[in-house]
């Protein structure tokens, strides 16, 4: 083992004063709680790394409800912590087995998820026992998960034991909050730390990212107050109920079709997703979502993720025309979103028929995205007809459609039905009936496409398209604002 000297004189330039009385807290339970944009994550990773290469006898796991989650935060984060020390030479990464290894003297971190509890009762490390768990996004574990954890906290070891869970406050019905916070019964102040943190705490936090918490005051006072200065309390108004958290029992192949949009971002994410549909359901089952990286890092990172196929169409954020550039001249097959005034509220009407599997595994970005997606609210705290606008990029990426048509098997973009076959409802002036269709082409490349907007939704269509309203049939193009379309349910 290399004998080394580490100097941690100026470690306190790279942490936020609101958080230095945790790396020296002598408590075996820790909950730091707080707001978006704390700065807590960053601060627990940075203490991991200390303990790893400055504090002998120190082993570490990083948990999160799924092991698949790690690869999109916890471990760049940790990765991101040794670079900004300059301290890649001494720490090594085992990248499959998901480990890093102090060269300093055997300290190690490991990543583990709670879907495989088997490995949890099991964890060994080269040197020791397990010292030290810190639970990320521990709003996702149940309390079951917790005690299992704790359990694992056993045995004569250098070091006090901890174990420390970092969250969001959501609901305050939780049983963080009920344990940790209002029954002092078994976890008091003898032996646990409740840390609370904002994005007011965060000197480091870019000034678009605090702009857009600030934001939050004027569109949602409730939402403000629980997502950005991270108060206990209940989010109402969720856009999403029809949602189901399940592993996706299909491969790609098997879906009937696979649709794919990208929102694009640098400080806020940059998200891919794919929805598959099969026998009539919509299933989320992969995605990329990453972020502070360029377009040219987004590609290469999914050259090896293999989330987006070059030969796979791809719908994308039409208001970054140079980002789309950078993708097709990367060979992908990216196309702009055909995007009008309400063609948002449209596509999550689309998402919001039938129930929407997402497997949190794969897309833990969105699962985490639609559990706080909520409707704005007025000053006298009603719903409004527009969602709040904030931490939807996973969201973006699946409602960047076009034109939606009722299949027999569910929604589809009426581009995704050329050269196919099947069964659509079609209203015959009389009834909406099923009716097989057997040619669909695209056609008119040219020609005048007219955006009607009415108060439940958009319609795209050229001009000479017949509309049904209160007075009969009539083109797209001879409509006037006094008409009135007549809304048929199938």
């Amino acid at each position: 083992m290399p004998k080394c000297r580490i100097d941690f004189t100026n470690y306190r330039q790279w942490i936020n004063p609101a958080f230095l009385p945790l790396w020296s807290d002598p408590h075996r339970f820790r909950v730091v709680c707080g707001g978006a944009g704390s700065g807590k994550s960053v601060d627990r990773h940075f203490d991991k790394v200390k303990k790893l290469v400055a504090e002998p006898g120190h082993n570490i796991a990083i948990v999160r409800k799924s092991a698949v989650s790690h690869n999109i935060s916890t471990i760049p984060l940790i990765r991101k912590c040794i670079s900004d020390w300059n301290m890649g030479a001494i720490i090594h990464e085992q990248k499959v087995l998901k480990q890093f290894t102090s060269l300093a003297n055997g300290n190690q971190i490991r990543f583990i998820g709670l879907d495989d509890l088997e490995k949890i009762k099991s964890i060994t490390f080269d040197r020791g026992i397990l010292t030290d768990v810190m639970v990320e996004e521990a709003s996702e574990i149940t309390e079951q998960d917790f005690l299992q954890l704790n359990l694992r906290l056993r045995g004569n070891a250098p070091v006090p034991f901890s174990l420390e869970l970092l969250l969001n406050p959501i609901s305050d019905t939780h049983w963080i909050k009920h344990k940790f916070i209002d029954d002092k019964s078994v976890y008091n102040d003898s032996n646990t730390t409740v840390h609370h943190s904002t994005y007011l705490d965060n000197k480091f936090l870019d000034k678009e990212y605090r702009e857009s918490l600030e934001r939050l005051k004027y569109e949602d006072e409730v939402y403000y107050k629980i997502y950005a200065l991270g108060e206990w309390g209940s989010i109402g108004n969720l856009v999403f109920r029809n949602i189901v958290f399940a592993p996706c029992p299909y491969s790609e192949s098997d879906f009937d079709e696979v649709l794919v949009g990208q929102d694009f971002g640098f400080n806020h994410r940059n998200a891919i997703e794919k929805i598959g549909f099969k026998d009539g359901k919509k299933y989320s089952f992969a995605e990329l979502y990453t972020r502070l990286k360029t377009n040219d890092e987004v590609i290469a990172e999914n050259e090896v993720a293999k989330i987006l196929r070059k030969d796979q169409k791809c719908v994308a954020d039409s208001a970054e025309p140079k980002s789309i550039l950078d993708w097709q001249r990367a060979g992908y097959y990216i196309e702009p979103a055909k995007k009008g005034p309400d063609s948002v509220r449209q596509q999550i009407g689309f998402l919001n028929r039938g129930t929407w599997y997402i497997d949190p595994e794969k897309c833990p970005g969105l699962a985490s995205e639609v559990r706080m997606y909520k409707w704005r609210t007025d000053k006298d705290g009603n719903p409004m007809d527009e969602p709040v606008k904030f931490k939807d990029d996973a969201i973006a990426a699946c409602v960047t459609g076009d034109t939606i048509v009722e299949t027999e098997s569910g929604g589809k973009r009426i581009d995704s039905l050329v050269g196919q076959t099947g069964n659509l409802f079609s209203f015959d002036g009389r009834n909406c009936r099923l009716c097989h269709f057997d040619s669909v082409s695209l056609t008119r490349h040219k020609q005048k496409v007219y955006n009607i907007k009415t108060s439940a939704r958009n319609i795209r269509c050229t001009g000479d398209h017949k509309i049904l309203t209160d007075k009969g049939w009539k083109r797209a193009d001879e409509l006037t604002k006094q008409d009135k379309i007549v809304k048929i349910d199938c």
